[in-house]
């Protein structure tokens, strides 16, 4: 497992804090003194994770003594983790690297539950994603097998920790005995560029809003020259932007690898290493993966061009779902994972996510894909979230400066009756942590108006 063999890159840099440097023999002896001030029997520890050495080193500890843990933004507000708490009576509450007992009595666990990360990137949620000592392994595995990571490079931080996404950097890095600079800056700040630049570093990760935000700030007309390749992942980017990033890339003589992923399946399903070909695409499985493809009535879909329901399987699925304590117990991995996406294959085999099965609504029985919508509306460069019931389609926009009436257009071009389009402009787009649409407040947004 990568995190209990951290002194066989001995010497090599693993991780970089500042202008200090941790080599992984001196990773390892950290980790194992931190170690010893963790319960001798096994059991749930409470991590609240930021990007800075102490939570790294708390985090691998866990792992490598065999406890389980939940993985918490350092920024959680008291009521949620009281109630987070409350559900699974933790043993222990680790904050700024320092152990604070919570429960004595350990409770029953599965012996192979490892982490538990939040299924949304929200902190208050009780619904917490189980994954074993396996997936964590298996899912790093295949990420070292399909990006180019080398022992020689060195990745920076730059999505939460507490979020599956980040925490696959971290993971994959690890078991490839490659470099770490920890960095909590944000991706559009000077020092974040300062903190690249002057440790020349070899790759990064972004989520969609991470690079809308690049590209404002001209990202392509910056010179990287440390830079071999970077990836997006954490929902759609939209097609323009991944052409855009992806001709850069190669003009550059760099890698853009677009990929696609859940929490449910420890991170990363899929990874498109030829975006420029095919922007639109996820892919192909990643080493160790497969997917299929369902219809309506659970029959498979074998022809290209079809679109039905993305299952996928492989050892990085997860263990289950829980929301108690209770659910520590005992689980029952489902051999497929049911992704909710609505997907399709092309004749050459590779992936497209068309929309989510569940942001499907039938206002006056006419099925409308809340996603199509929200691409059809970006499309005439409107920023906007999408949700409804099958009463209302309720578009959330903002910074319409133009003379259209968007409700009559909306009408049109989904031939929908205007009385079924509530809209509400807002200056700010609800967002989760990991940058998706946070949609559970936008729908609070019109339960109020």
């Amino acid at each position: 497992m990568f995190f209990t063999e951290l002194a066989t890159f001995g010497e090599a840099p693993a991780v970089w804090v500042g202008q200090k440097c941790l080599t992984y023999q001196q990773l390892n002896l950290q980790v194992e003194q931190f170690c010893q001030q963790l319960p001798a029997t096994r059991s749930l520890i409470f991590l609240k994770a930021s990007n800075n050495l102490t939570s790294l080193i708390a985090y691998l500890a866990a792992l490598k003594a065999g406890h389980a843990q939940m993985l918490l933004s350092a920024d959680i507000h008291p009521h949620y983790l009281h109630q987070l708490c409350e559900a699974y009576q933790p043993n222990l509450l680790v904050s700024d690297g320092l152990p604070q007992v919570v429960n004595l009595q350990p409770p029953a666990m599965a012996t192979d539950l490892a982490l538990l990360l939040s299924t949304s990137g929200s902190t208050g949620s009780p619904k917490q994603v189980a994954l074993s000592y396996t997936n964590l392994q298996a899912n790093a595995e295949s990420i070292c097998a399909y990006l180019p990571i080398k022992p020689t490079d060195l990745t920076i931080t730059t999505l939460p920790f507490f979020y599956s996404y980040g925490l696959s950097v971290i993971n994959s890095h690890i078991l490839a005995g490659a470099g770490i600079v920890l960095n909590e800056h944000g991706l559009v700040t000077r020092e974040f560029w300062d903190t690249f630049r002057h440790h020349q570093v070899t790759s990064f990760a972004g989520v969609p809003h991470s690079y809308e935000m690049l590209l404002r700030l001209r990202f392509t007309n910056m010179d990287l020259p440390s830079l071999r390749y970077f990836t997006q992942a954490g929902g759609r980017l939209s097609v323009d932007r991944v052409q855009l990033l992806a001709d850069w890339a190669k003009e550059q003589g760099k890698q853009f690898y677009t990929m696609y992923g859940q929490t449910e399946a420890t991170a990363r399903m899929a990874f498109n290493a030829t975006p420029a070909q095919k922007p639109a695409a996820i892919g192909r499985t990643i080493p160790g993966g497969e997917f299929k493809l369902l219809d309506h009535q659970g029959m498979l879909i074998t022809a290209p061009e079809l679109e039905g329901e993305l299952h996928y399987r492989g050892d990085n699925v997860m263990l289950g779902y829980t929301e108690s304590v209770k659910d520590l117990r005992q689980f029952l991995p489902a051999k497929w994972l049911a992704t909710g996406d609505l997907a399709c294959k092309d004749k050459d085999g590779d992936f497209f996510i068309k929309g989510r099965l569940k942001r499907i609504i039938k206002p006056f029985g006419q099925r409308l894909n809340l996603d199509e919508v929200e691409g059809l509306l970006k499309s005439i460069g409107l920023e906007a979230n999408v949700v409804g019931n099958d009463n209302a389609l309720q578009v959330a926009y903002k910074n319409n400066n133009s003379d259209m009436d968007l409700r009559l257009w909306l009408s049109k071009h989904l031939g929908l009756h205007p009385s079924a389009i509530t809209l509400l402009e807002t200056n700010v787009l609800p967002a989760l942590p990991n940058g998706k649409p946070d949609y559970p407040t936008i729908q609070r947004l019109f339960e109020h108006d």
